[in-house]
């Protein structure tokens, strides 16, 4: 967790113990649950949670914001957010029941109150939230049509990729290794897109 504590020394200790914890419980349910990639257990600071507290360092939410998680398979993006952005809501959505369930059980055990588990596909949400995240869910232009219709007016999805990145109208795109200078982030990026409406 040094790393997490060199690029957020504005986080408590309570955050930092919060986290810790959440890689733990991540660690041990993906022993019997696929959740992240096994060749990133020994890795999940670097490969999962800076980029997932990118967003937070480029754009921390104002209190009381909703936002909404889409795919959020073990919990990335969306509970190391929470952790961060305890004055904001976060409600998690992913259609893999067993997978939304791990992530509840987290929430329990971390003992989140910011965080909404949702077992289901977001074609089926009917609410509307101030931003949107995701990471690596599908191609960013077929996130864009995911989560476009539960936007607020204003908001913004960030999205989180690796590889090439195509240049698009209304897309701010942040190379992590700029933001945190280490080179495990080389090659992850984070997408700002403004809502083709906005």
């Amino acid at each position: 967790m040094d790393a997490i504590r060199h690029f957020f020394s504005e986080l408590s200790e309570d955050n930092f113990s919060q986290l810790r914890h959440f890689c733990e419980l991540v660690c041990t349910k993906n022993e019997v649950l696929n959740l992240i990639s096994r060749k990133d257990i020994d890795r999940i600071v670097e490969a999962h949670l800076l980029p997932s507290l990118a967003i937070f360092k480029k754009n921390p939410f104002p209190e009381s914001s909703k936002i909404l998680d889409i795919g959020t398979g073990g919990g990335f993006p969306g509970i190391p957010l929470a952790i961060a952005m305890p004055s904001a809501h976060f409600t998690v959505i992913d259609s893999i029941g067993k997978k939304i369930k791990a992530v509840s059980e987290f929430v329990s055990a971390l003992g989140l109150k910011n965080v909404t588990c949702i077992s289901d596909r977001v074609e089926n949400l009917r609410k509307k939230y101030h931003h949107i995240t995701g990471r690596a869910v599908v191609k960013v232009d077929d996130f864009r049509i995911l989560a476009e219709p539960h936007l607020l007016p204003g908001g913004k999805i960030f999205y989180l990729s690796g590889g090439t990145i195509v240049p698009r109208k209304n897309v701010e795109v942040i190379d992590l290794h700029t933001l945190y200078g280490r080179q495990f982030c080389e090659t992850k990026k984070l997408l700002i897109l403004r809502s083709h409406g906005a």
